[in-house]
């Protein structure tokens, strides 16, 4: 499939697709891919194109309450996001499950241990960042990636949210262009 994310205006730059392809790179086929924050749909487009061009594709779901988040309740652009988003995607909307929920409570619609990658990308504070760890990290499959964007000191809340929910933990966060992202250990 030829790709058209290029033509979608939205947030996502090639220092973003680093890490989305070392994913895909690894990532096994049919496997499940949840990306939370979809905003207009150029990092989705991007990533099911690259997914179905790998016969990786199983299942993905994109996330998002499409109203702007937190810090973009105001901003007039956001007016009409799902609508956009919807006619972003069209090509590949019968490829991917559209939830439209906060991130966090989406994670309730799926069982621990199932998820193949979570990206996070919706709220960038602090405690919006917080929760979706904190609900997403048990529903990443052990041995699968879990990451995020924006990973850079112009989003401290992304940041500080990561070192303090990873420290503890004593997991390795990783930098990938202007993502983080850490790999569940396995069970033992």
């Amino acid at each position: 499939m030829k790709h058209f994310y290029q033509n979608i205006e939205g947030f996502m730059s090639e220092r973003n697709t680093m890490l989305l392809d070392l994913v895909i790179k690894d990532i096994r086929p049919n496997s499940t891919w949840v990306e939370l924050g979809s905003w207009t749909g150029k990092s989705v487009a991007y990533c099911v194109v690259n997914l179905i061009n790998k016969n990786k594709l199983g299942k993905f779901y994109a996330v998002d309450t499409w109203d702007g988040g937190i810090e973009l309740q105001n901003d007039v652009t956001t007016k009409n996001l799902k609508d956009i988003f919807y006619n972003n995607v069209s090509p590949i909307l019968d490829k991917i499950e559209v939830v439209q929920s906060l991130s966090w409570d989406a994670a309730k619609l799926f069982q621990d241990e199932t998820v193949d990658f979570c990206y996070v990308d919706a709220g960038h504070t602090y405690d919006c960042v917080s929760k979706d760890l904190e609900a997403w990290w048990p529903k990443i499959k052990s041995g699968s990636y879990f990451g995020g964007d924006d990973y850079t000191k112009g989003h401290p809340g992304v940041q500080n949210a990561v070192w303090d929910f990873f420290g503890p933990k004593n997991i390795k966060v990783r930098r990938s262009g202007r993502c983080w992202f850490v790999k569940k250990p396995m069970l033992s």
